[in-house]
């Protein structure tokens, strides 16, 4: 029996056609040795795929599927024997049609919500592998503890993780309890003043709105951005952005690259050790620069 956020799902043997539709939520299978018949589609990326992901399937390519949205169809044609949506927007309405597929097993925590651990947990249920599901919890917070050390200079700092969309007026910030911020917390930093007062208004969201105009209210050591193709351009050219102390001074750090957004938005087991050591370094770089 697997417990969830609608209830319990029982297995009565490892699947043979696993779909997960959850962004990531095939990296801990994949890690645990099973290849989901089908993953959500990983933008970005001219195969669909994440490359951490992709070298563990080898010739036999699994099918993607949008992870913005259910098909319903396009799973039911799968024929699965088992669903799985962990880092996903299930409901209870589309949970009880997914159901009617095939059994199937939500996120615990809520709509993109889950965290990486959560995932790892829930696969490790799936495939009777707790113990070995629990290891790689351990041997990835074990890591994550490694790069706070690693790159010293970032313990104890304060952080404001955000995104900007062309044609906006403000930017996205992400709260604790976004996958985004949890992990950088779990390295030994912390979300800056700013960011802690939004998420006391935030009512449980893990993502609020700081204006252009008032961006010195999200202020902090380090300011992280992740962009689509064109919205780093549009934002940096922007005079109340180049203003902004924390791009002044250059504690600035801006993701483009696929790999780096994609992990640092949903890490996994398998993201966390390929990805992080390339941007961690310029993440430290950054933070150690002197206020001109």
């Amino acid at each position: 029996m697997v417990d969830h956020a609608f209830g319990r799902t029982e297995l009565r043997s490892q699947p043979q056609r696993l779909v997960t539709i959850g962004y990531g939520d095939e990296a801990p299978f994949l890690a645990l040795g099973c290849k989901p018949i089908a993953i959500a589609y990983s933008g970005m990326f001219a195969s669909g795929m994440t490359p951490w992901c992709e070298p563990q399937y080898g010739a036999q390519k699994p099918e993607l599927l949008d992870g913005s949205m259910i098909d319903f169809e396009q799973i039911a044609r799968l024929k699965p024997d088992l669903i799985v949506g962990v880092f996903s927007q299930i409901d209870a309405v589309s949970y009880n049609r997914l159901s009617r597929i095939a059994p199937t097993i939500a996120y615990r925590s809520g709509p993109w919500r889950a965290g990486w651990r959560e995932q790892t947990e829930i696969a490790g249920a799936v495939l009777g592998l707790d113990e070995r599901a629990k290891q790689l919890i351990a041997e990835t917070e074990r890591l994550l503890g490694s790069y706070g050390d690693v790159y010293s200079d970032l313990k104890g700092k304060s952080f404001t993780f955000g995104s900007y969309f062309a044609g906006s007026s403000r930017i996205v910030v992400y709260l604790p309890g976004e996958t985004r911020v949890d992990w950088m917390i779990e390295i030994g930093m912390r979300p800056s003043p700013g960011v802690q007062l939004l998420a006391k208004a935030a009512d449980g969201h893990v993502a609020a709105d700081a204006s252009l105009e008032d961006l010195e209210s999200v202020a902090a050591d380090l300011l992280v951005m992740w962009y689509e193709p064109g919205a780093r351009a549009a934002l940096e050219s922007q005079r109340l952005f180049q203003r902004f102390s924390s791009v002044r001074e250059g504690r600035y750090v801006a993701l483009e690259d696929p790999t780096e957004i994609w992990a640092a938005s949903w890490p996994s087991v398998l993201a966390i050790p390929y990805a992080f050591p390339e941007f961690l370094p310029r993440m430290e770089t950054a933070v150690t620069q002197k206020v001109r």
